[in-house]
């Protein structure tokens, strides 16, 4: 039986704080390998006090995941920005990307944090990683 991909993009209020280095590296390490170990890919941006991801994988395995997301205290106000099925992936070689804002311009830095559609938030994204991908671990083993 063929697994069912999907994509959920998502934005939710971040109550840990922006300089709070420790707190986002534990969640990054903890994404990298959660997600090696559910084959999901993908990247998580926080911008300004945002979280803003973008998920791709076994719709049963996003699902239980956007569970223990919703449960998470890290995170609060959710909103799925939309999620739809795919053939294939857009983050086929990222456990979990972690973007710089650095490079976004104050109208990107928008969309991402406040009013995108999830093309727009996916488009940015995938800009900001192909803009630096030498800098990015890319797991071979992932998928």
């Amino acid at each position: 039986m063929t697994k069912s991909l999907r994509r959920i993009v998502y934005r939710s209020t971040a109550t840990i704080a922006d300089d709070d280095v420790a707190a986002l590296d534990a969640i990054f390490t903890s994404s990298v390998r959660n997600n090696r170990r559910d084959k999901i890919t993908g990247c998580l941006a926080h911008p300004d006090g945002k979280f803003v991801q973008v998920l791709e994988g076994d719709a049963q395995k996003l699902d239980e995941l956007m569970t223990r997301i919703r449960a998470d205290k890290r995170h609060k106000d959710i909103i799925v920005l939309n999620e739809w099925p795919i053939k294939q992936r857009l983050f086929p070689s990222w456990a979990m990307a972690r973007p710089d804002r650095t490079p976004l311009s104050q109208q990107a830095f928008n969309i991402v944090t406040q009013d995108g559609t999830a093309a727009q938030v996916v488009s940015i994204l995938l800009n900001i990683l192909h803009d630096a991908e030498k800098h990015y671990h890319r797991p071979a083993d992932l998928v």
